[in-house]
C-alpha cells in the first residue's frame, strides 16, 4: 500500500520528485523517487534529526503536537507530515511545484498510513 500511495502522490502533483515514509529513527519504511538522482532516503534521514529537535522544542514550549514542517531551499521544498509518534511522511517538490496540493495530499494521506502502521 505504501509504495503505490507514494508513487501516486508524487506523480500526480506538479513538481513532485520523491516521497518517503520513515521512522523518527531515520529508518525508511517505503519510498518512491521519480528521478534516480533524488536520494529521498538520505533526505528523510537528515530531516528526521530536524523533526526530533522541532518535536522537543514544541514539547518544551507546550505548544501542542507537531503536525507539519516545511523546508524550502534554492533547489527543493521538503514537506514533512507527522503520521504518529513513531513515523512521518515527507515529499520533495521542485521550486515552483504545487506546494499547497502537496500539503493537502500529505494531510489526507497521513491518517491512512497511520491505520496501516498500527
Amino acid at each position: 500500500m505504501f509504495d503505490d500511495a507514494l508513487k501516486d502522490m508524487v506523480t500526480s502533483i506538479s513538481g513532485g520528485q520523491a516521497a518517503v515514509v520513515m521512522g523518527f529513527d531515520g529508518i525508511p519504511v517505503s519510498m518512491f523517487a521519480s528521478d534516480e538522482e533524488q536520494d529521498i532516503e538520505t533526505i528523510g534521514m537528515e530531516f528526521s534529526v530536524l523533526l526530533r529537535e522541532v518535536k522537543k522544542a514544541s514539547e518544551m514550549l507546550e505548544s501542542g503536537q507537531m503536525e507539519e514542517v516545511t523546508v524550502r531551499t534554492e533547489k527543493m521544498s521538503t514537506i514533512l507530515r507527522v503520521i504518529n509518534k513513531e513515523y512521518f511522511v515527507a515529499m520533495v517538490i521542485v521550486p515552483g511545484g504545487n506546494l499547497g496540493k502537496t500539503r493537502y495530499a500529505l494531510r489526507v494521506l497521513a491518517p491512512k498510513l497511520n491505520v496501516e502502521l498500527s
